[in-house]
């Protein structure tokens, strides 16, 4: 008997199981669900329609069923994954009439139970105050169909700009509930939803209907989950997606803030005042949010939440807690129990801890934030500079194995090709170098009242990796480190060529043996006659590179 569409269509839908794949442990279920992906290649191989002879319900299921194929997920493989995109890409001609009939038929169906308190439910606009409804994550059916957030992408980036406003409160509240659902996991897929929406969504709807406002807080609320594993990924995608905001609602007028002619005196450079008085109200209020914005992803959420609630390095596990009330023969000695303390009891600390992920992921976004706010940058040094000193004042910890998440048979792109771990163990010195480099850059001409703070930082991070080099068990990426460090140095000796004069000095008077490697190459070079920029003539290019590992 010949195979039907529908019957295709429905083997290829993914179990609802897969949607808590993590937390089954029953081995039925989850030799069922590897039973089902096993079955996905066959199946799809037998898919041979065309858009011409199909209606259009039935080319909205091919993207329901299709479409969570092609993601990156447990129930998928590189090629599995290879097949549905051609599938899709071949069959499907993503019309506006079929994105609307998808999100109304296919995605707003699940949604419709558990609406989003803070949009309207007809326009889409954000409302002023939370809507009176029921809990919104009490009953969340869409939760029970895995990939559904790779068929709503598929409706964002099928959408073009102009057709927006039709869609809006379509693709809007789906979208949003993602975003602020409870679990992380789900935060991190509508934080990548938003990402895709704001390279097609015109910023004007944004301001008309108050979303942008919404989005910020969202995205800088997601910030505040700091106790789940996914918590770095989240951090990785969500700062980068606020920057995406900023620059779309409220972009720069200055995008090269450096090269802006600024003056004080009677030298031709246009002043402050000028300029301020040139740019009309609209602007200036564009340009305040913007700060403003800038501003508290940096302070409040960035180093106000996750920096200081995180911990330097992963805690160990503590030791089992003794619970005097466990049976029956403790429960009449209530003397006894004053020897118990209800506190975890911590274990022995190991000696060389690895640098804690989500302060990992912390250090590779502050560089960007930094570069948007431009000279406004200097408002935070007082912030920023002791923490990424601190940062690089940090014992260098020994290589740990970590289980990859994806199997590396299953990544993209070629066979064994070499992949830059972000969570190794000089993961945090080197975004720390890299966070003090863009500091410098942007900040050259505030750079000498922290120079003698960052060279302690510098020399302290040196003495480690000469440490380090000692062992057997020294990082395979300590040279780069020690690369990375010299370039920083002679970054910091052209912002403040007084630092060669005293601080680097001195190390060398110290223990010129030590820090020879560090500092003496740019003593000898500008000396008692360091000027401003001539340290990069005589740059190493092999070191002078910084890039964020």
């Amino acid at each position: 008997m010949a195979t039907t569409l529908d019957d295709l269509l429905d083997a290829l839908v993914v179990p609802p199981a897969f949607s808590r794949y993590d937390r089954i442990t029953d081995m039925t279920t989850l030799s069922d669900m590897q039973a089902w992906k096993s079955r996905v290649l066959p199946t799809l191989s037998q898919l041979d329609v065309s858009s011409s002879s199909l209606s259009m319900a039935e080319q909205a299921k091919l993207v329901r069923v299709l479409a969570p194929l092609t993601a990156s997920a447990p129930w998928t493989s590189l090629k599995s994954r290879t097949l549905a995109a051609t599938a899709l890409l071949a069959t499907i001609s993503p019309t506006p009439a079929l994105v609307t009939y998808t999100l109304s038929n296919v995605v707003k169906p699940l949604f419709a139970a558990t609406p989003h308190p803070r949009l309207h439910l007809t326009t889409a606009r954000a409302l002023p105050r939370p809507a009176d409804a029921q809990d919104t994550y009490h009953h969340q059916p869409w939760k029970d169909h895995p990939g559904l957030e790779e068929v709503l992408r598929w409706c964002i980036l099928n959408t073009q700009s102009p057709t927006y406003e039709q869609i809006w409160p379509l693709i809007l509240p789906p979208t949003m509930t993602f975003l602020d659902d409870y679990e992380v996991s789900y935060k991190v897929l509508g934080v990548r939803l938003v990402s895709d929406m704001l390279t097609r969504v015109p910023p004007e709807l944004l301001l008309r209907t108050g979303v942008d406002a919404l989005l910020f807080t969202s995205l800088t609320n997601a910030l505040n989950h700091l106790r789940d594993p996914s918590t770095p990924e989240l951090i990785r995608t969500a700062v980068p997606a606020t920057l995406q905001l900023i620059d779309l609602t409220t972009p720069s007028l200055f995008p090269n803030a450096s090269s802006l002619p600024l003056s004080t005196d009677d030298t031709g450079g246009a002043t402050s005042k000028d300029l301020s008085l040139t740019l009309s109200p609209s602007l200036h209020r564009s340009l305040a949010t913007r700060f403003n914005r800038l501003s508290m992803l940096l302070s409040s959420s960035i180093l106000g939440t996750v920096v200081l609630y995180t911990p330097t390095v992963v805690p160990s596990e503590p030791a089992p807690i003794v619970d005097p009330f466990s049976d029956q023969e403790h429960m009449a000695s209530e003397s006894e129990s004053e020897s118990f303390t209800t506190q975890p009891v911590q274990g022995a600390r190991p000696s060389i801890s690895a640098p804690h992920p989500t302060l990992v992921a912390a250090a590779h976004v502050l560089p960007p934030v930094i570069s948007a706010l431009g000279v406004g940058a200097t408002r935070f040094l007082k912030g920023v500079v002791p923490v990424a000193v601190g940062w690089l004042a940090l014992p260098i910890s020994t290589p740990v194995s970590v289980r990859p998440t994806i199997d590396p048979s299953e990544r993209g792109g070629e066979p064994n090709q070499p992949q830059e771990s972000v969570d190794g163990p000089l993961a945090l010195h080197l975004a720390a170098l890299h966070v003090v480099h863009v500091l410098i850059d942007t900040c050259p001409t505030r750079m000498a009242r922290w120079a003698t703070t960052i060279t302690d930082g510098l020399a302290r991070c040196w003495v480690n990796c000469v440490d380090a080099m000692t062992t057997n068990t020294a990082p395979p990426q300590l040279g780069v480190l020690q690369g990375r460090l010299q370039g920083v140095a002679l970054e910091l000796a052209n912002a403040c060529p007084y630092v060669v004069r005293n601080e680097f000095i001195q190390l060398l008077e110290f223990d010129r043996m030590l820090f020879d490697g560090l500092v003496g190459s740019i003593c000898t070079t500008l000396g008692d006659d360091a000027t401003p920029g001539s340290a990069m003539a005589t740059n190493n290019p092999s070191t002078a590179t910084l890039q964020t590992v």
